[in-house]
C-alpha cells in the first residue's frame, strides 16, 4: 500500500568489520510510484538515500541496542540485503 512500483533500483556500498559488528553503508537510488496522501492518486518520484546497518551473529545486548541505530542478527551466515533495501526504501518515503 505504501509503494505501488519501484524501478531502476541501484544500490552501492559495502561492508566493513567494526568490532563487534559487520557494518554496511549503502546508497540507494530508485524511481518509485507512491499514492498521494491527499488524493491517493499515483505520484512518481526519484528517491536517493543512504542507510547504515550493523550485523551480528549473536543477539545484541541491551546496551548495544541503546547505542546503535540498527543491529540485525545474522542467521545462517547470510545477510539479506534485499530486505534491508526494501525496508529502508519504505522508511525513506515522504508524505506526498
Amino acid at each position: 500500500e505504501l509503494l505501488e512500483d519501484a524501478k531502476n533500483v541501484h544500490v552501492t556500498g559495502g561492508f566493513f568489520y567494526d568490532e563487534p559488528f559487520v557494518t554496511g553503508n549503502f546508497t540507494v537510488e530508485a524511481d518509485v510510484v507512491v499514492p498521494s496522501t491527499r488524493s491517493l492518486k499515483p505520484v512518481k518520484m526519484h528517491q536517493k538515500f543512504n542507510f547504515t546497518e550493523n550485523y551480528s551473529e549473536v543477539e545484541p545486548t541491551q546496551e548495544q541496542l541503546d547505542e546503535e541505530d540498527t543491529i540485525v542478527t545474522v542467521k545462517d551466515d547470510t545477510i539479506d540485503l534485499q530486505k534491508a533495501v526494501e525496508d529502508n526504501l519504505l522508511l525513506s518515503l515522504p508524505s506526498v
